[in-house]
């Protein structure tokens, strides 16, 4: 049926449904009339948003999802994929569309047999899209494996990777992408291909063909050239790694020492990029810097040497000893950048070495106690101990206990990102800092539940450190920053529930819950502030992330010289000739 139809109809979808009529394995299905199942499944991770697919469709295994691709290519239905839902444009759910929903595939297989290259044997684990962090991880943990994940336990793996793939690994093993050894996809048509060790581990027969440019050039693609564009992954391969013997995590934040209410956030953001910088420090795994936005009354406050707060957090793979004295060379940096600041009195520059040193081994022993460093013996039946917090969102209640607890709930929100290029420098940090000042935030802080804030996010480390390990990237990953040194993320977040019980719920409390009638009145600035954002003057920036995904971000900025390959890639190869795998934010 060549047929352009603009609308699904029942007819049309009972027809759907039907097509799978002969699988001894059914697929489920929900429909709007469903009521609460098809409610709570159409729901995505930022509930700014709230969209009506026209079916709800769960695959168990790959071939359902080539059936229903094959039909909707026949009969011009559009299809959206989710897989977490953590999409921030909410793009993975839309109205009037087929949605899969990969709920019912979500395993990660560790019992592989390794996967030889006729020089050395890989080993290889697979997870299919719909598994989560939270769940992935366990599994890893008994084997005393890991893979570059994220820190939100809720994520899927499947936009995660596709996106690229930052996390608390990101300067030891790089994005996520980086280990992706072979994917499953089923193509615009319905056509399943095994890209890279998938043909290995699913024995393709002498009768399949294979076009090994088309499968490369997919592969590639898939490894950061962001989700749904070519094809829809059923399956992953990863290459993992060992786990470290020892691993901690630790923050300092703004509110440790006294002394840190006198030091500037240029000096901070500075202070971090040093220890974070190629050759520095390759225990420190992965780690980001927090910086709170701050409202002023006008425009003429805005200060390049404004005072923020902040946090500082990471993932350290060694032992104590090695985790403190890279807290002291951070406090050093600190030091030497606020010398230079005329600002600062005699008597204060004075103490000023004495105070930061002093206080961060104080809390430093507060804060890095036996039960925060954690190490495992491959003997241990229990597994892998260390968990990963994420360092981006916590409850005031959490951070009045000295503790970071993710949890890691929707709630709506915006993000947008930037991109510093190498040449970062002096100035682009103070634009930056200013950026995090406006008229528009006055009183967001007191009288509502929004926050506002940006998150760096570390990739120069040991994995990205020479020209010739950036380029190999490259030539395997779409992913498009391997030189950048980090990532800027701005994010501004309200209702975000303070709790979660035993059963998974969401709930809020406190102050959070008595200000929600109260914060509609400011969503709409903090809204504006992240369009300012977007726009605001920084030098030596280019380009965003897919994974921070804004709708007002053109696609182009996100894949940069990247962009043109990527488009070619889903013209020649993705067999989707009405271009039913398409959002705001696919490459075409």
């Amino acid at each position: 049926m060549n047929t352009y139809i603009s609308q699904i109809n029942n007819e049309l979808l009972e027809k759907f449904i039907n097509a799978f009529a002969t699988c001894s394995l059914q697929p489920e299905f929900f429909k709007p009339s469903d009521g609460l199942s098809y409610n709570e499944l159409r729901k995505v991770f930022n509930r700014r948003f709230d969209f009506m697919p026209s079916l709800i469709f769960q695959p168990y295994t790959t071939e359902h999802v080539s059936i229903a691709m094959k039909f909707a290519s026949e009969n011009d239905i559009q299809i959206t994929v989710k897989s977490g839902g953590h999409d921030h444009e909410g793009e993975c759910v839309a109205t009037g569309k087929v949605l899969i929903d990969f709920a019912k595939m979500n395993e990660t297989n560790t019992s592989l047999p390794n996967y030889s290259t006729g020089e050395m044997d890989i080993r290889q684990i697979s997870i299919q899209p719909g598994a989560k962090f939270i769940n992935i991880k366990k599994e890893l943990d008994k084997e005393h494996l890991g893979i570059p994940h994220g820190t939100c336990q809720s994520v899927a793996i499947a936009g995660y990777t596709m996106g690229g793939g930052w996390g608390p690994w990101t300067r030891k093993y790089g994005m996520g992408c980086e280990r992706l050894k072979g994917a499953t996809i089923v193509l615009g048509d319905g056509t399943i291909k095994y890209l890279g060790t998938s043909a290995h581990y699913n024995k393709q027969s002498e009768e399949t063909q294979i076009d090994e440019k088309s499968d490369q050039k997919l592969l590639w693609a898939i490894r950061g050239g962001g989700g749904l564009s070519y094809g829809i992954v059923t399956e992953f391969f990863f290459e993992p790694f060992e786990l470290p013997e020892i691993a901690s995590s630790f923050y300092i934040s703004s509110d440790m020492l006294p002394v840190f209410k006198h030091i500037k956030a240029t000096a901070v953001i500075e202070a971090w990029e040093k220890v974070t910088a190629p050759g520095k420090y390759p225990q420190l795994i992965g780690t980001n810097l927090k910086v709170v936005a701050k409202a002023v009354s006008s425009r003429e406050e805005v200060s390049k040497d404004a005072i923020l707060e902040w946090r500082l957090n990471g993932h350290f793979g060694g032992n104590r000893a090695e985790l403190l004295e890279l807290v002291i060379e951070w406090g050093k940096y600190l030091v030497e950048l606020q010398l230079e600041d005329i600002d600062f009195a005699a008597n204060e520059q004075n103490n000023l070495f004495d105070a930061v040193i002093d206080g961060i081994k104080t809390a430093f022993d507060e804060a890095s106690n036996s039960a925060n460093v954690l190490s495992f013996f491959k003997g241990d039946a229990n597994g892998y101990p260390y968990t990963f917090e994420s360092w981006d969102r916590y409850s005031a209640a959490a951070k009045n206990n000295g503790l970071s607890l993710e949890t890691d709930c929707p709630a709506p929100h915006k993000i947008t990102s930037r991109m510093p290029t190498e040449k970062w420098d002096a100035v682009s940090r103070e634009q930056l800092v200013c950026s995090l000042q406006s008229p528009l935030l006055k009183d967001i802080a007191l009288e509502s539940n929004i926050s506002c804030y940006i998150t760096l996010g570390a990739i120069h480390g040991d994995f990205y450190a020479t020209e010739e390990a950036r380029k190999v990237s490259a030539l395997n990953c779409a992913f498009p920053y391997q030189a950048r040194p980090f990532t800027i993320q701005y994010q501004t977040w309200w209702d975000m529930p303070t709790r979660k019980v035993e059963d998974g719920a969401c709930v809020l409390e406190g102050a959070t819950a008595e200000k929600v009638v109260q914060t509609r009145k400011f969503v709409n600035r903090a809204l504006d502030w992240m369009e300012e954002c977007r726009d605001y003057q920084i030098d030596k920036t280019k380009g965003s992330f897919i994974s921070f995904k804004d709708a007002s971000v053109p696609t182009k900025n996100y894949f940069v010289h990247n962009y043109q390959d990527l488009m070619d890639i889903k013209i020649k190869y993705s067999e989707d000739e009405k271009f039913l795998l398409r959002s705001r934010k696919t490459i075409i």
